[in-house]
């Protein structure tokens, strides 16, 4: 996973967790919850349409544990981020942050995630180009 691509920052971090923050959105389907917001790209410091940072969950009984779910999560969105490079695409002055968390368990974390997390980045990518294709109420 490219290091520019990685959700690191604080300040970009912290309105992901923060419900009152405006744009910020949530989704969740099986064991996956995705938050995100759009952010201004020279906010994030890197020329990239998406920065995604990923959260195993509590569950975890040890640090091998949290570091393998870490891995799957990874390499599930690396191979089903097609669509939402292609969605950020239209919109070229901003940055996907978007956060992928595991609410799973740990026994069954690779099936799982395989068959959720990409159900949850294909409607985050639907919801991303319907909201570019939904006219702007201020246009005349």
């Amino acid at each position: 996973f490219p290091r520019e691509r990685r959700l690191k920052r604080r300040d970009l971090l912290r309105p992901l967790f923060d419900r009152a923050t405006p744009g910020r959105e949530s989704l969740a389907v099986g064991v996956v919850r995705l938050i995100w917001r759009l952010v201004p790209r020279e906010a994030t410091g890197h020329a990239v349409p998406l920065q995604a940072g990923f959260a195993p969950g509590r569950r975890a009984r040890t640090n091998a544990g949290r570091t393998r779910l870490r891995r799957y999560m990874r390499e599930a969105f690396r191979q089903h981020q097609g669509p939402l490079l292609l969605a950020m695409g239209a919109r070229p002055g901003h940055t996907l942050t978007l956060m992928v968390l595991f609410r799973g368990r740990e026994d069954t974390a690779s099936a799982d995630l395989r068959r959720d997390l990409p159900r949850a980045m294909d409607r985050l990518a639907r919801r991303l180009s319907e909201a570019d294709r939904t006219p702007d109420a201020s246009a005349p």
